[in-house]
């Protein structure tokens, strides 16, 4: 009932310990991480009680399922209580984000559109987003927690874009379009953080710390490997989201 997707566990985890290490952590901070971390669990098993998995899972894993939501939709329910009790205005506020975004992506579960370019990316800017009520109640300063969410929202989308463009040419060679679109994706990510940084909007360490993974995802993109080595272009990216979380962590401590 775990995730299947190895990727996605970077893409929870990288925004949340940045946030936390650059951080003061209390309770509260530690309470909203803990209610992500058990929503993206019960991410998998919900997929088998709606049968995305495949009539047979949801046949032969329904009760398990069942199991794995109920409990993680409790812990969820009591550390999200005991967590917006201590919250201050501005945490509670952030949370507001994250929480359009699950909409946005239930929607897309619900529709079937999950597996879709556009739904990884939703998928995407929702666990990065996670960063932001965290960062708020872990003291992080205001463009220290903004530059972490889009920091990560931009690394991730333009990740997801390349490892479309990877599946895209092993469909149907050579998915110009569908590579130049990654491609260029990547380098207008970098220059959005370069203009945000230069106004002042973002710390200028933005681009900085996104470079990693938009180098790299352009780079896959431009030369693509096998389809069937996407779980090393997984990790590749995976390598690469933790340098920019090692660069955020030594700007901003």
């Amino acid at each position: 009932m775990l995730p299947r997707e190895h990727g996605a566990y970077g893409q929870l985890l990288l925004p949340l310990v940045t946030t936390l290490a650059i951080g003061r952590p209390g309770r509260v901070a530690v309470a909203l991480a803990a209610v992500a971390v058990c929503v993206f669990l019960a991410h998998e098993p919900l997929l088998v009680l709606l049968g995305a998995r495949g009539l047979r899972a949801a046949r032969d894993g329904r009760a398990t399922a069942w199991r794995w939501v109920s409990l993680l939709g409790a812990a969820a329910t009591g550390l999200g209580v005991l967590a917006v009790a201590g919250a201050s205005p501005p945490t509670r506020l952030a949370l507001l984000i994250p929480a359009a975004f699950v909409v946005v992506l239930a929607a897309a579960i619900l529709a079937g559109r999950e597996r879709t370019m556009a739904g990884e990316m939703c998928s995407a800017l929702t666990l990065a987003s996670t960063c932001l009520p965290v960062g708020i109640a872990a003291d992080v300063p205001r463009i220290a927690t903004l530059t972490c969410a889009v920091v990560y929202a931009c690394a991730f989308v333009c990740a997801t874009g390349c490892v479309h463009a990877i599946i895209a040419h092993g469909r149907q060679p050579p998915a110009t379009a569908t590579r130049s679109a990654a491609v260029a994706g990547a380098m207008f990510a970098i220059g959005a953080l370069v203009w945000l940084a230069t106004r002042g909007s973002l710390a200028p360490v933005a681009p900085w710390a996104a470079a990693p993974v938009c180098a790299t995802g352009g780079v896959l993109a431009i030369l693509p490997p096998r389809a069937t080595r996407l779980r090393v272009v997984g990790w590749v990216l995976v390598g690469s989201s933790l340098a920019a979380a090692t660069i955020l962590v030594v700007a901003f401590r």
